[in-house]
């Protein structure tokens, strides 16, 4: 919002994200998310910031729809908020080393969003690849179907976790099993976070 001073706007955003990353945002319940958002308005340096340009109840949706609705593409360095996240994966790159093997390499210009995906090459071949947690798998097989009717290579879907969060062996077992019926790869893969500095605010 205008309303909100760059700089304000700035520091409010990498306090949220130290607070989020703290927490374990993604791993917190829609309940648990709900109730924290009026905690961030009644926090200091957070609502007692906010509430100085915009009632508390625009403040509150700002917080959701804006900087936490962009937390997780922020942790992949998918969008322009990565700079303030206290850590993040690696992106795109390491992604395709993991899942291809040290000879593939980022298409450039094709890492994206909404899943997170890109396009790798070894030089001769190239492969669409898109991942996510457990809980996206719908978009991550929709995503690479469209990609299956463009493209004459197989797509790869990605199924991450954190260490500490494996998916079961169940639920591994019926990914492969719906991957498989779709003519899609699919893999597992367990990523390490690194550290991220956010940027000193004026």
């Amino acid at each position: 919002m205008s309303r909100i001073p760059d700089n304000v706007r700035a520091e409010v955003i990498v306090e949220l994200y130290r607070q989020a990353d703290q927490l374990d945002w993604e791993m917190l319940s829609t309940r648990e998310k709900t109730t924290q958002y009026q905690r961030w308005i009644d926090d200091p340096a957070v609502g007692g910031v906010l509430t100085k340009y915009l009632p508390a109840e625009e403040a509150r949706v700002w917080i959701k729809d804006v900087p936490m609705k962009e937390f997780v593409r922020a942790q992949e360095g998918l969008n322009n908020f990565s700079q303030y996240v206290v850590r993040r994966f690696a992106g795109p790159e390491e992604i395709v080393k993991l899942a291809l093997g040290q000879g593939w390499r980022v298409v450039p210009d094709s890492a994206g969003e909404k899943p997170a995906h890109c396009r790798a090459t070894d030089g001769t071949t190239t492969r669409y690849l898109c991942w996510g947690k457990d809980n996206t798998m719908r978009d991550l097989v929709w995503a690479a179907l469209n990609q299956a009717i463009d493209m004459k290579t197989t797509p790869l879907i990605i199924i991450t976790y954190r260490s500490g969060h494996a998916v079961s062996k169940s639920d591994q077992q019926r990914h492969l099993e719906v991957a498989r019926h779709c003519g899609i790869e699919l893999k597992h893969i367990q990523r390490t976070m690194v550290s991220n500095v956010p940027p000193r605010i004026a």
